[in-house]
């Protein structure tokens, strides 16, 4: 129990914020993602300041966005496991104590196991495209997986879903000081350094899909 608890106290520091920054970031690298989620936005929540839980529902694309962002930068790119008894994986044998790191991004970014791998497709994690859908929600598991799963992975994806609805439509530029990409940060959670954004302001929010 209090591994759980520890867990849902770590997992909450700062991974929504770092999430939506990458995935906004990634969002102004590929225009016509960006326009098609704004799209998406303003068909499922027209002139609603906040969307409602059923919209964000709805924010399919919006949705595919973060799933994209979380396989390319996801903000627990590793995570550590102690054997609690003598363990054999394969011809590995794991003694009990010994901490085995995962590594969660090495297979989401490789190409044995999708096309593109290092490409911002969103449209791999759409039901449109079922077979790459598939390989990439059993590839990519950036809350882990089993019954240690990330408690707060709903909760996750609708702050998530919300803060991706907005910035869609109100972001007027994401950039850094010197022009190159941001720089990865593992502390508890993975941050993109050096990174900054521009708003518009809610009257002048959106973006032109055509």
């Amino acid at each position: 129990m209090s591994g759980n608890v520890l867990t849902m106290l770590l997992a909450g520091e700062d991974t929504t914020a770092n999430t939506l920054a990458w995935t906004l970031h990634l969002l102004w690298t590929n225009p016509a993602a960006l326009a098609r989620a704004a799209d998406e936005v303003h068909r499922v929540c027209g002139d609603s300041p906040v969307p409602t839980l059923d919209q964000i529902a709805q924010l399919d694309y919006v949705e595919a966005c973060t799933h994209e962002a979380m396989r390319l930068k996801p903000v627990a790119p590793q995570t550590g496991i102690e054997a609690l008894r003598d363990t054999t994986l394969g011809d590995v044998h794991i003694p009990k104590g010994m901490v085995v790191i995962g590594v969660m991004r090495r297979d989401a970014t490789s190409e044995r196991h999708m096309p593109h791998p290092t490409a911002f497709e969103p449209e791999r994690w759409r039901g449109d495209a079922a077979p790459a859908a598939s390989s990439a929600r059993r590839v990519s598991m950036p809350f882990g997986a089993g019954p240690r799963i990330c408690p707060g992975r709903y909760l996750a994806g609708d702050e998530d879903g919300a803060g991706g609805a907005s910035g869609a439509l109100r972001v007027a530029s994401v950039a850094t000081v010197d022009g190159l990409p941001p720089r990865e940060l593992l502390q508890l959670a993975m941050a993109p350094v050096g990174l900054t954004m521009k708003l518009h302001e809610r009257e002048r929010a959106g973006f032109d899909a055509a």
